[in-house]
């Protein structure tokens, strides 16, 4: 400390006492007023003040100036200046309130009690009194602690910036941090060093010439909190994400690097061999199969699964909940890539089991999915949401007027690219209609009634499946858990009210129903009134729809008229789906409890299966669980089937150009509506 703030230092405490003087003649002056006014003895007892001790006179005051001016400082050599001026001040302030040590000669009292003295003691250094230790009791509160964050962030970037901190503390003081202020403080390095990049970019624009041998823009290597900044930012990992499946990609492709394209005898018998028993047009090729991964929860059971409309490659599979890691999220829909056949191209999630999946025909990045607590999910792989699974949009699970309260097992899209609408309906019998758009409330809401309820001992319906036509979307078919297969209208319509249509009853399986399809109707010929169905009597059904507007079918007693099949086919397990092949009009598949995929030709035998396959790690393992429950048929071509079961593998097979393909014969179509009109007139029932 300076001179001058030392003599400054002692004229502020010659000021104090100088004021502690005058103070003191004012109460003395005040006790003799007090004394010449009353009686002595009563003023004894009334005065607080009688009997201190006020013979505080100049010489004392001298002294003490003295002793503050002239005090030793090489007594305590270890005791900084600081330290004494603070002891000096500490003494002062006893002066003014009394002695608090019990070696002092006179002692402070209280002045209504007993008289009061003042007195003086020696000078001391702080570090030589002895120091009462306390409990210290802390306490936080959410404004504590905003602000000790923010003093401790402040400091931490201040020491930061001069480089006095050394990289331990400031990596400990990092960690203490709160994940917002972390995060901002990241996206303010990424900025700091996109500005970087920006600048050698400009300069690159500029051609601005660097001399011989030089390096233009050396590279640095990033601190650690840079490095953690950009790679833990959301544009690197989408990069890392998009970049590594498209290598990935690159390196699971076969070429033949020898291969001579010039010559044509590699093509020439093919047609004329058989390969396995059947010919090359309706061989049957496994080309891909897509397993779980551990991380993904074993055991999980495929319930769905679909082709994309856009992309031939894609396919979604839905399963239910892993019964050996229960603490992964009970839904998942997996969107493969049969170009990438180590992990999916996405991965997504949802609080329930998913029991169906459909791709949306008119927007490929949407995919829908229904869940076995009845709610209704949308996911957008164009959005962030596709990294952490969760779906961007999902009904509500109130029940009632606003939504399903029962499992979803099918899902149908119906309309234009511009005004579409997603059809869900649930084992409770209730259908509604969604807007992509918002599926916070259905746009049509639905409850299909039994129209005989003394058939089925109730008037409950439990949908398991349902079927659109390719020319009605106010029209569908509804498999039921009674085994029924029941038309419905969505609208009142001239003869029939919405819901299920009492004047056509078909005769159809003896127990649930698995699976409903429509057949696709793309020729020269109308197809679109036959549709196929399947169940667990062991049975797949084709059968011949009845116009939606006729009145035909009653009867003169008012009865509904009962519509036989076309054609049953028999089978050694439950079916558990069945499908046409959206190209070849007499193609249709189905899988069974038994691990197997057939595929029928109608117009070369109705009976036995013209190709069969079983997917290859069945064969591997005896012990694998063989049912398929679901397949799909690639929709543009039908070159590819999908299938799958309880293993929870999806397993992608090639079909032969007489199985699949995108060219069909013309006397292909001509040859289905013969056998129609033969099946048709001889009302067989059973198969032939």
């Amino acid at each position: 400390m300076s001179v001058q703030a030392l003599k400054d230092e002692l004229l502020a405490k010659k000021a104090r006492l100088a004021e502690l003087k005058r103070q003191n003649e004012l109460k003395r002056k005040e006790v003799s007023s007090r004394q010449s006014l009353g009686d002595p003895a009563q003023l004894a007892q009334a005065s607080p003040l009688r009997g201190r001790s006020t013979n505080l006179g100049g010489d004392d005051l001298d002294d003490l100036v003295a002793r503050l001016v002239d005090r030793p400082s090489s007594n305590a050599p270890g005791t900084p200046k600081s330290r004494q001026r603070g002891s000096g001040a500490d003494e002062t302030q006893q002066q003014e309130t009394g002695p608090a040590t019990p070696q002092s000669s006179r002692t402070y009292q209280d002045a209504s009690t007993d008289t009061q003295t003042l007195s003086f003691t020696d000078l001391t250094t702080v570090y030589e009194i002895a120091i009462e230790s306390k409990p210290e009791y802390i306490s936080y509160s959410k404004g504590v602690q905003t602000s000790e964050a923010r003093r401790s962030t402040s400091s931490s970037d201040a020491e930061e910036q001069d480089g006095t901190a050394p990289d331990g503390t400031a990596r400990r003081r990092r960690r203490t941090l709160s994940q917002r202020q972390t995060a901002l403080d990241e996206e303010q390095i990424r900025q700091r060093l996109r500005a970087e990049v920006e600048e050698e970019l400009r300069a690159v624009q500029r051609h601005e010439q660097a001399p011989d041998g030089a390096q233009r823009f050396p590279a640095r290597a990033l601190a650690p909190d840079e490095l953690n900044a950009v790679t833990n930012s959301n544009d690197f990992l989408d990069f890392v994400e998009r970049s590594s499946k498209v290598i990935e990609r690159a390196l699971d492709e076969e070429y033949d690097l020898l291969a001579d394209y010039a010559l044509q005898s590699r093509g020439m018998d093919d047609d004329a061999d058989d390969y396995a028993g059947h010919r090359r047009g309706r061989r049957i090729k496994e080309v891909a199969s897509f397993d779980l991964a551990d991380s993904m929860g074993r055991k999980r059971m495929l319930s769905a699964i679909d082709f994309s409309p856009k992309f031939p490659e894609l396919l979604c599979t839905t399963y239910t909940k892993s019964q050996q890691s229960p603490h992964s999220p009970p839904g998942l829909l997996n969107v493969w890539n049969m170009h990438l056949k180590g992990r999916p191209e996405y991965s997504l999630h949802a609080t329930s089991d998913l029991l169906s999946c459909l791709f949306h025909p008119y927007h490929p990045s949407l995919i829908l999915g229904g869940t076995y607590s009845g709610q209704l999910c949308l996911w957008d792989t164009r959005t962030r949401h596709q990294r952490t699974g969760e779906p961007v949009q999902k009904t509500p699970l109130t029940g009632g007027r606003t939504g399903h309260a029962h499992p979803i097992y099918s899902l149908a899209v119906v309309g234009t690219q511009n005004a579409s609408s997603v059809i869900s309906v649930s084992t409770d019998g209730v259908v509604c209609a969604w807007s992509p758009d918002m599926l916070t409330q259905p746009q049509e809401y639905l409850e299909l009634k039994s129209p005989n309820p003394s058939a089925y001992k109730t008037d409950d319906v439990a949908p398991t499946c349902i079927s659109f036509p390719a020319s009605d979307p106010t029209y569908f078919l509804a498999g039921t858990e009674q085994g029924a297969i029941m038309p419905v209208h969505r609208y009142d319509r001239a003869g029939a009210k919405a819901g299920v249509d009492a004047r056509c009853q078909y005769k159809s399986h003896e127990a649930p129903v698995m699976g409903i399809d429509f057949h696709p109707a793309r020729g020269k010929i109308d197809l679109g009134d036959l549709f196929l169905s399947c169940g667990l009597d062991w049975s797949v059904k084709i059968w011949r729809a009845q116009p939606p507007s006729t009145t035909s079918a009653t009867t003169l007693s008012g009865q509904a008229e009962a519509v036989s099949p076309l054609l049953s086919v028999p089978r050694e397990d439950a079916v558990y789906d069945a499908r046409w092949s959206p190209t070849k009009p007499s193609i249709f598949g189905c899988v069974d409890g038994g691990g197997k995929l057939d595929i029928y030709d109608i117009n070369a035998s109705s009976e036995i299966p013209v190709a069969s396959a079983r997917p290859s790690h069945q064969e591997k393992d005896l012990y694998a669980l063989r049912s398929l429950n679901k397949m799909a048929w690639e929709k543009n071509q039908g070159g590819h089937v999908a299938v799958g079961g309880l293993d929870g593998v999806a397993t992608v097979f090639e079909v032969g150009p007489e199985l699949g393909g995108a060219e069909s014969k013309g006397d292909a179509w001509v040859g289905v509506r013969k056998w129609v009109a033969r099946q048709s007139k001889a009302g067989v029932v059973g198969g032939g």
